[in-house]
């Protein structure tokens, strides 16, 4: 449903879609024909691999050197981006001479930026891009002119490879400047130093000092050699002179080391003494006390045996040849180191001799050395970047210039008429949907039934109406035709239980076609064998005798109502067989005078007995007062809706306002229906002997 609610959309809106799609459409049809046109040259470069050169260059130990000429993932890249340099486009700008509207050089980023509008104006600008993952690099300049757009793609590819070029060798050509201007200064360097060496042995008259110094520091290494061995030594006496001290340092009456019992036999005696005497005193406290005399007694002799032991271990630990050895040994160790010390400072008095000369000649000759090694270094970087100087070449070659274009790439017609006309049915599909939203009026019955819960009585297709023109003057097959007729059907359906003696007609705005409506439904009910009478009661602006030639609105309602004439008088026939009209005769000026008065009521009662049905033609409800006051004379009211035209918060304000008086309408009357701008399409319309224009 919801497309179909679309389409019917777009069917109300098409003549807004058309124009949107025809005045786009001839925009892009004036622009391909007005504006200026832009012509396309291209050009073509490759990227050559480095690979030969980097093989060349590592096989001759310059691996360095290649792995600097070997490209990248990214290359390609590089290169577009440097073809864009404003350094490059300059010198293209210079050649060529381009300048712009003042005659003056044009700045390098017009040519690579287009501008919003270079496409409309056809301002030469240049695009740079990779073919197709390729190592090739396409130049495409774009100009008002074909033969200035080729000449300014091979020119930038041109100018791009000489700075290519150009480029490779300049940093090889700086090193070797740097390196050329150092080897005369290290060459230098080293001249000097040589003479300063042949100096200094001629004025020192030196033969052969090296010799000389080479036995004094053998000497002084073996006497050093020396004095760390007994210096070794002495520390290992002292280290053992220790440790036996350490041991007799512990050793008490409780405690003697094996070998001073072995080599001592006093202490052995005393010692043996004494564990005789402690066994005796264990066996004598099994049966006496600590103070019977025989335990006291061998207390005193074990305190004197005590003593004893003490002396002898003192005896023992001064006259220990262990001892005694091993301080003799250290004394003597100690004597050594000073003979050793007295040879070494005799030794280095006598190497004192030397120092200034070894020293000065020392300097000279490891400067000497150095600017030699130097020398030699950058010898071999000279050579290094000779080769790579020589091996160093453009990386990119011409491999396609550009041909001068026959047509221009832009503007073109067929392009641009169909771009405007996607950009026209896109602009009016876009309109139609904004105007839908802000459109609320009411386009089918459903909407009409969500607005306004009153029954809905019939639905009037739109139709040709006009002056003298009435549903009498269609085929009975015509769909509006059945329309009416459904509509009388309907109205008698709904006042079985009160019959429409009485019924007026009216709408909330002019021109919803209510006139229209009542004029054709009294046709209707004229046909179908009831005496109608149609009073036009719009004093206002009424319209009832224009739908039917042969009467006129020179006397009407209002002579009636002023007592002038008589409503058999005024009423005329119409063509229409069982239809009369009473018109509304001479614009009063005070309408609402003549509808308020108790005459108009009494009148409609009296027609009402003397025809079948009374259809009474009222102004808008919300325009005057008068249609609520002649609401109130009749039996029933009908209001007409205008489909797609009247605003739902308008039929709202017409319902409030009818309500707000007491006035309950029959029913509602749906007009001027556009079939073919519906959902429903063309073909029920048609099917029913419809006119679908």
């Amino acid at each position: 449903m919801e497309l179909l609610r679309i389409w019917a959309a777009l069917l109300r809106r098409r003549w807004l879609l058309l124009q949107a799609v025809l005045f786009f459409g001839l925009v892009g049809l004036g622009s391909a024909l007005t504006l200026p046109k832009s012509y396309q040259a291209t050009s073509k470069v490759m990227i050559s691999s480095s690979d030969a050169t980097s093989a060349v260059l590592s096989d001759l130990g310059l691996q360095e050197l290649a792995l600097g000429l070997s490209g990248e993932g990214d290359e390609i890249q590089n290169h577009i981006a440097l073809a864009t340099t404003r350094p490059i486009v300059e010198e293209l700008v210079w050649k060529l001479q381009l300048r712009d509207d003042d005659g003056r050089l044009m700045e390098a980023d017009k040519l690579i930026v287009a501008g919003t509008f270079s496409a409309i104006t056809a301002d030469p600008y240049i695009e740079i891009r990779q073919h197709q993952s390729t190592d090739i690099i396409v130049i495409t300049a774009t100009s008002d002119d074909p033969e200035l757009s080729r000449l300014m793609a091979d020119t930038l590819a041109r100018v791009y490879i000489a700075d290519t070029a150009d480029r490779s060798k300049q940093e090889t050509r700086e090193a070797r400047r740097f390196v050329e201007g150092r080897l005369e200064i290290v060459q230098g360097e080293f001249d000097r130093a040589l003479s300063r060496i042949a100096d200094v042995q001629e004025q020192e008259q030196i033969v052969d000092l090296d010799s000389e110094v080479r036995s004094a520091v053998s000497r002084l290494s073996e006497l050093m050699l020396a004095g760390e061995e007994s210096a070794t030594r002495a520390a290992e006496v002292r280290a053992q002179i220790a440790s036996l001290r350490a041991v007799q340092g512990r050793e008490d009456i409780d405690y003697i080391g094996p070998g001073t019992v072995t080599e001592n036999p006093d202490i052995r005696a005393v010692r043996e003494s004494l564990s005789t005497l402690r066994i005796q005193r264990v066996t004598a406290m099994l049966e006496k006390t600590e103070r019977h005399p025989d335990v006291e007694r061998i207390d005193v002799q074990i305190e004197q045996g005590e003593q004893d032991l003490m002396r002898l271990l003192e005896e023992q630990h001064g006259l220990d040849p262990t001892l005694v050895q091993l301080e003799v040994e250290l004394a003597g160790l100690h004597d050594r180191g000073v003979a050793i010390d007295a040879a070494i400072a005799n030794t280095t008095e006598r190497f004192s001799l030397y120092p200034d000369k070894m020293r000065r000649l020392s300097q000279l000759e490891l400067a000497a050395t150095a600017a030699e090694e130097v020398y030699r270094s950058l010898q071999a970087q000279s050579y290094q970047i000779a080769v790579a100087e020589a091996m160093s070449a453009s990386p990119i070659q011409f491999v396609e210039p550009a041909q001068r274009p026959d047509r221009p790439v832009s503007p073109r017609l067929l392009v641009n008429l169909v771009v405007g006309l996607g950009v026209g049915l896109l602009a009016g599909l876009g309109l139609v949907g904004v105007f839908e939203y802000i459109d609320d009026s009411l386009k089918t019955a459903d909407e009409l039934r969500e607005a306004w819960d009153a029954p809905q009585l019939g639905v009037v297709p739109r139709f040709a109406a006009g002056l003298g023109v009435t549903i009498a003057s269609l085929k009975p097959t015509d769909p509006v035709v059945e329309g009416f007729r459904t509509l009388r059907s309907a109205i008698g359906y709904a006042t079985l239980d009160k019959p429409a003696s009485t019924l007026m007609v009216t709408s909330s705005l002019p021109a919803e076609g209510k006139s229209t409506v009542l004029a054709n439904l009294g046709v209707a009910m004229a046909n179908e064998g009831k005496r109608v009478l149609i009073v036009d009661c719009d004093l206002r602006k009424p319209t009832q005798h224009t739908f039917h030639t042969s009467t006129a609105n020179k006397t009407g309602l209002t002579q009636v109502l002023l007592g002038k004439d008589s409503w058999q008088e005024a009423v005329q026939a119409t063509p229409v067989e069982g239809l009369t009209l009473l018109t509304a005769g001479p614009i009063p000026p005070n309408p609402g005078k003549l509808v308020e008065s108790l005459k108009l009521r009494q009148l409609l009662n009296e027609l009402s007995r003397e025809h079948d049905v009374v259809l009474v033609d009222a102004p808008p409800a919300l325009v005057v007062n008068d249609g609520l006051l002649i609401a109130g004379m009749v039996d029933h009211v009908l209001v007409v809706v205008e489909a797609s035209k009247t605003p739902r918060r308008v039929l709202l304000e017409s319902r409030e306002r009818l309500e707000s008086h007491g006035i309950e309408p029959l029913g509602l009357v749906f007009n001027k229906l556009d079939y073919d701008l519906t959902a429903y399409g063309t073909y029920a319309y048609k099917a029913y002997g419809g006119d679908a224009a």
